[in-house]
C-alpha cells in the first residue's frame, strides 16, 4: 500500500482558504484533539486535562522513551472507571510525585527484577481508610491489619495468616510465645502469652506474668520477744506484737490482732515457719493452717534440756482472697512450751 499524505485545510476567518500537505512543523492544537506541539519530545506536561460526569472502562497512560514526558494535573470529575493503568518501558521507571516534585511512590528495575517504593522523601506518609486496612502478600495471606471495624483502631499482626499480635485497650496480647535475644523493658506492665523467654525480663515498677506480680508478693513476721509459755495450742506471737513486713498490700497483710496474715489475692502461696521454742519436755505439735483447715502438721521434740530449739515446716498451697494463714504450737501435755525470739514465718505468693 503507498504511503499517504496529510492534509491540512487553512481557514481565513471561518472560510476555507486552501488545502496544503501537513508538514512535520506543524501542530493540531489540544482543543482539536491534538498535543499541540510538533514532536513527542517537546510534549513536556500534559496539564489540565478535564473529563466531567463521564463513565469510562479504562485510563491508560503511556510512557514513551522520549524524555521528560509528564502527565500533570490531569483532573477527572465525577468519572467512573473500572481500571486506571499506568506503563512504562520494560527498563524504564513509573514515579508518582507531588507538585513539589518529590517522589511518594515508584517502580524501578533493580537487577532483574523489580522493586515498589513508598517513600517519601519529605514530608509524612498518610493512608488513611473508613474501613479496615490489610496487607496482604501476592497469594492473599495476612501480614498486617489495621482493624477500624470495631471502632478502636487496634493493629494485627499475622504468621502465615494466623493471628500472633494485637494492640487491645489494656495494652498488648500475644498468642503463642515470645522471645527476645537481649533484654525485654517494661514499665508497669501485664503479659499474657503461652510462653515467655529472654535473657532477661526488667520492669519499672511491677511486671505482671498472669495475675502474679513479680518479683512475688511476700510477708514475713519476726517475733523480737519470746510468747508466754502455756501447754494449751497457741498462734505464734499470740502474746506479743512481732515485727512485720508485707511487700504487696494488694496481695496479703499481717493482722496482728489474730495474729495471722490474710491473703487479699487469689493465687498458690507457699508458707515457711522457723520456730525456736523454749520449754517442754516432748513432742510438740506443729501446723500450718489455712482458714480451720491444718496443711501440714508435724510433731518435733522440744526438750528444757536442749532448748531453744528451732524446728522448720513448710507447705504450699492455693488460696482464695480472704483466707487467713497462719502457724500454731501445741505441747499436747502439761509441761509448758512457746516461741521464743527469732522465730519467723514467712508467706509467698508463687502464681
Amino acid at each position: 500500500m503507498a504511503d499517504k499524505t496529510p492534509l491540512k485545510f487553512e481557514f481565513d476567518n471561518t472560510t476555507p482558504s486552501s488545502v496544503a500537505e501537513f508538514t512535520s512543523s506543524d501542530t493540531v492544537p489540544e482543543v482539536n484533539g491534538g498535543t499541540g506541539v510538533s514532536s513527542l519530545s517537546d510534549l513536556g506536561p500534559v496539564s489540565s486535562t478535564n473529563v466531567s460526569a463521564t463513565t469510562i472502562d479504562t485510563v491508560n497512560f503511556f510512557a514513551t522513551n522520549a524524555s521528560s514526558t509528564n502527565v500533570s494535573a490531569t483532573n477527572m470529575d465525577s468519572v467512573v472507571a473500572s481500571s486506571v493503568n499506568f506503563f512504562t518501558p520494560d527498563a524504564g521507571a513509573f514515579n508518582c510525585m507531588g507538585l513539589d516534585g518529590q517522589k511518594f511512590f515508584m517502580k524501578r528495575e533493580n537487577g532483574a527484577t523489580y522493586e515498589n517504593l513508598i517513600r517519601s522523601e519529605e514530608g509524612t506518609i498518610t493512608v488513611q481508610s473508613e474501613d479496615d486496612i490489610h496487607f496482604l502478600s501476592n497469594t492473599g495471606e495476612k501480614f498486617m491489619r489495621l482493624n477500624e471495624s470495631g471502632g478502636n483502631g487496634e493493629v494485627e499482626l499475622y504468621y502465615n495468616n494466623s493471628l500472633k499480635l494485637e494492640t487491645v485497650n489494656t495494652g498488648v496480647e500475644i498468642s503463642g510465645g515470645l522471645s527476645a535475644v537481649g533484654s525485654v523493658s517494661v514499665g508497669s506492665a501485664h503479659i499474657t502469652a503461652n510462653t515467655v523467654s529472654a535473657t532477661s525480663v526488667s520492669a519499672n515498677t511491677t511486671l505482671v506474668v498472669g495475675t502474679c506480680p513479680i518479683p512475688n508478693p511476700f510477708g514475713y513476721i519476726q517475733l523480737t520477744a519470746n510468747d508466754t509459755l502455756s501447754t494449751d495450742e497457741k498462734r505464734v506471737g499470740y502474746s506479743n506484737t512481732p515485727t512485720s513486713v508485707m511487700s504487696e498490700s494488694a496481695h496479703m497483710s499481717w493482722n496482728d490482732s489474730l495474729k495471722q496474715f490474710e491473703v487479699s489475692a487469689a493465687g498458690t502461696y507457699e508458707v515457711v515457719a522457723r520456730v525456736v521454742f523454749e520449754g517442754g519436755s516432748g513432742l510438740v505439735q506443729m501446723k500450718i493452717v489455712k482458714d480451720t483447715t491444718a496443711q501440714n502438721t508435724a510433731t518435733p521434740r522440744v526438750h528444757t534440756t536442749v532448748d531453744p530449739v528451732e524446728r522448720t515446716l513448710s507447705a504450699i498451697f492455693t488460696c482464695v482472697a480472704g483466707d487467713p494463714i497462719y502457724v500454731t504450737y501445741d505441747s499436747q501435755s502439761s509441761n509448758t512450751v512457746g516461741a521464743a525470739t527469732g522465730t519467723t514465718i514467712t508467706v509467698k505468693r508463687l502464681k
